[in-house]
């Protein structure tokens, strides 16, 4: 066995708290902006076509891997309803599916699996659709059957997909089409309620010009609704609805809408990002009438150029919203930083930060979304929790076009406890020095006038720490768990936005679809604040070299002064090192591990400090 030394610098330096550090090269990366993208992820890959490198990242998770893909574009901002918890304890759940390694993806299409209440099936070999799709939606449909809705692209129908009983049987397609001089629909969000789950409720946007489709009543990109009462056998047409037209805005964006898990005849959804209105439409009579409430005004809703904007804060596109018990509407989305200039280019500021809370019983949110005014009214409930994010490079950011805390879902349960969960990045690297983002959850037990002190990474253990975990979608049903379905794979950002000359990933890599089941009670963590614990604040930097052929340098930073063990595992999780430093004072050491010795191949390093743990991956080469 080799030795670990542990070396104490000369200078120990006390600390507070990590949330107080602020690097100086926190207001550099802030102001990079680039330009924001336009959504052409329907087709054939946009940009250089390379051969794909394939590469898998874990055989064994200890989540339910449900099924894998090498398109790992789930979606452009919110995710769509991809996994249902039905009355009898079974789930179903969908996401979009490739197993071609080829950048057409023409397998591309819904991979469907189905919980029939202890365990799931084998991961899915095909789509459910005839033709080449994306996008799935997933809910019940009739007594016992199930639905899932998806669409092809900007100059195609959608795909309205059922059977009469979940889990067996053969799926009938139906194809729904755009309305009379629209090309096509694009990007659906789906919710059903009704007597026997017969109501399906359906918005999309017709396809923009940028994808091949056309200008609809004024709208480069419509954003309408549809309804059927027969579970999705007819439907009544496609709908404009007031405050959403032309008049009021000059197109909607793909995925910048989610709905809310119907109350009743109760049905709502959001919408918004940077270039338009953050707004709720809600509905009291299942979708005869609706009602608009401003959550936050764009003053640049009509803009196309001719001045400039100047810098501004604004939702990013990607947003949550869910009803409580009584019919509230609550949602959640990220908050952004965006310009634009005199040729009507826009622009995003990929190293912006905040997820933003907001309720019917709050009054509409100031036109400058200030994260101080935020955080002081209860509206900013979620951010970065690694502080040295702030201090890497601005080219180790992938991109994902949406704030660096994004992509949330919601779910609140029975006793009108609101847990939100979310994408955030992490200071921890993946093998082509991008930041790895993982999923956080937090919740409130007051349905949202007040949110625990604690934040959780419920993607926190041992095997996800070196994973991209992104894209949640929840189960709105829950038990004493909550149910979530999450991609992972081993490098940051996306590969198609890789391919299209964005920061992201240049490898095809196995993005694994998993199920997440975490305890209710590990997110609110009872009658314990996160200022309340009597635990060591500490900061562990990231192992440098890495990889390493003789030795690898870690940072140690403690508040107070703890006991330390170094713990060295071999990827299948043998203890191949252990280190027992004793008691270690206050202030900045360095852990020097010798990897001479080790055979190549992949670690981690696992530091303890008082009852903590966290832990680095290692290299030898």
């Amino acid at each position: 066995m080799k030795h670990l030394f542990l070396f104490t610098a000369a200078c120990c330096i006390v600390i507070t708290g990590f949330a107080q550090l602020k690097p100086a090269s926190l207001l550099k990366n802030s102001e990079v902006a680039v330009p924001d993208v336009t959504v052409l992820h329907d087709g054939a890959v946009v940009g250089a076509q390379q051969t794909f490198s394939v590469v898998s990242t874990k055989g064994t998770l200890d989540d339910a891997n449900i099924g894998w893909t090498f398109y790992d574009l789930q979606t452009n901002s919110s995710t769509q309803p991809r996994l249902f918890r039905h009355t009898d304890g079974t789930m179903g759940a969908v996401f979009t599916m490739s197993h071609e390694s080829s950048s057409s993806f023409s397998d591309r299409g819904a991979g469907y699996n189905y919980f029939d209440g202890t365990v799931w099936g084998p991961a899915p070999t095909a789509r459910i659709e005839v033709d080449r799709s994306g996008w799935p939606n997933y809910g019940p449909v009739g007594t016992d059957g199930e639905i899932v809705i998806s669409h092809r692209g900007a100059v195609y129908p959608l795909n309205v997909n059922t059977r009469p009983v979940k889990g067996t049987g053969a799926w009938t397609e139906l194809i729904l089409q755009a309305p009379t001089g629209a090309s096509g629909m694009d990007w659906p969000r789906m919710v059903v309620n009704g007597p026997d789950n017969m109501y399906v409720h359906l918005i999309a946007v017709t396809g923009p010009t940028g994808n091949g489709g056309t200008v609809w009543n004024g709208l480069d990109g419509a954003l309408i609704y549809n309804r059927s009462l027969d579970g999705g056998v007819t439907w009544d047409g496609w709908l404009q609805l007031d405050g959403m037209t032309s008049a009021d805005y000059l197109a909607f964006g793909g995925d910048t809408y989610s709905w809310a898990e119907p109350v009743g005849n109760i049905i709502c959804f959001t919408a918004g990002d940077s270039w338009y209105d953050q707004f709720l439409m809600k509905s009291t009579d299942n979708g005869d009438t609706w009602t608009k409430t401003m959550i936050w005004d764009c003053p640049f809703d009509l803009w196309a150029g001719g001045d400039t904007t100047g810098n501004f804060y604004c939702p990013d596109g990607a947003n949550a919203v869910q009803l409580d018990a009584s019919g509230k509407a609550h949602v959640v989305f990220g908050r952004q930083r965006a310009n634009g200039d005199e040729t009507g280019a826009k622009f995003y500021f990929p190293w912006t930060d905040g997820l933003i809370y907001w309720n019917e019983d709050m009054p509409e949110l100031p036109e400058e979304l200030d994260s101080a005014w935020l955080v002081a009214n209860g509206n900013y409930i979620g951010s970065i929790q690694d502080g040295a994010v702030w201090g890497m490079d601005a080219t180790q950011l992938a991109y994902y076009y949406t704030s660096m805390s994004s992509m949330p879902a919601m779910v609140i349960d029975g006793d009108d406890n609101i847990f939100v969960m979310w994408a955030s990045v992490t200071e921890l690297l993946d093998v082509n020095n991008y930041l790895l983002r993982h999923i956080y959850a937090r919740a409130s037990t007051d349905n949202g006038v007040t949110w625990r002190d604690t934040i959780v990474d419920i993607t926190g253990d041992f095997i996800y720490n070196w994973s991209e975990c992104v894209y949640p979608s929840a189960a709105s049903a829950s038990t004493d768990k909550l149910f979530i379905i999450i991609q992972e794979d081993g490098e940051g950002g996306v590969y198609l936005n890789g391919l299209n000359g964005s920061q992201g990933q240049l490898s095809a890599t196995t993005n694994n679809m998993l199920i997440l089941t975490p305890e209710k009670n590990d997110i609110i963590v009872p009658g314990v604040g996160i200022n309340d614990r009597q635990e060591v604040r500490f900061h562990l930097s990231q192992n440098y070299p890495n990889p390493a052929k003789d030795q690898t340098t870690m940072k140690l930073t403690l508040a107070q002064s703890a006991d330390v063990t170094v713990n060295v595992f071999s990827i299948l999780g043998q203890n191949v090192q252990e280190t027992t430093s004793g008691m270690l004072r206050a202030g900045n050491h360095q852990l020097v591990i010798d990897a001479s010795g080790l055979n190549k191949g992949v670690y981690f390093i696992s530091v303890k400090v008082g009852d903590q743990v966290q832990t680095r991956k290692l290299i030898v080469e």
